[in-house]
């Protein structure tokens, strides 16, 4: 089925933009929810019409993204968690955990805009991939770290409690 984006949608195409989908997406999904519309003319001119100012809107929003970008790029996240002598985390670390820590800094970043390819389950320095806009990414250093051994750096020798019985 052949329909015309009044919103930007992920993984599918920018507003203004002319897709085939499948008819059941676009009939259940993208047509009631008011992401999308027939391509009659009508439609088409009214696109036409409006697409100066979703350009200007959207220049503003690459602006802010790479203003708020250039702020947090600069950090570097710590994060302190249960591990295991090896250095397993008895959790993970996911995007919601990352999103919290940033919120906890001041720093308010959406949970969609982290992308991890699967939770982290042990301790070390990675380099998480955070997408504010398609035109604006960046990797965000984060530093996990298990409870106790905040000086631990990757490439010692394995962590080992003192003490205890």
């Amino acid at each position: 089925m052949d329909i015309l984006l009044i919103q930007d949608v992920d993984k599918l195409g920018r507003r203004g933009d002319r897709v085939k989908v499948k008819s059941g997406y676009a009939r259940n999904y993208l047509l009631p929810f008011g992401y999308a519309v027939l391509p009659t003319h009508a439609n088409l001119a009214a696109v036409d019409r409006s697409r100066a100012k979703w350009l200007a809107e959207e220049t503003q929003k690459v602006e802010s993204a790479r203003a708020f970008a250039d702020m947090i790029k600069a950090l570097t996240l710590n994060l302190m968690e249960r591990a295991s002598d090896e250095g397993r985390l008895y959790g993970s670390v996911n995007d919601k955990s990352i999103a919290a820590k940033l919120a906890e800094m001041g720093y308010k970043v959406d949970v969609k805009a982290i992308r991890l390819d699967a939770p982290i389950r042990e301790i070390g320095n990675y380099d998480v991939r955070v997408h504010l806009h398609a035109e604006v990414e960046f990797f965000l250093p984060v530093r996990i770290r298990a409870e106790g051994f905040e000086t631990w750096e990757p490439g010692q020798p394995k962590m080992r409690k003192v003490g205890g019985a």
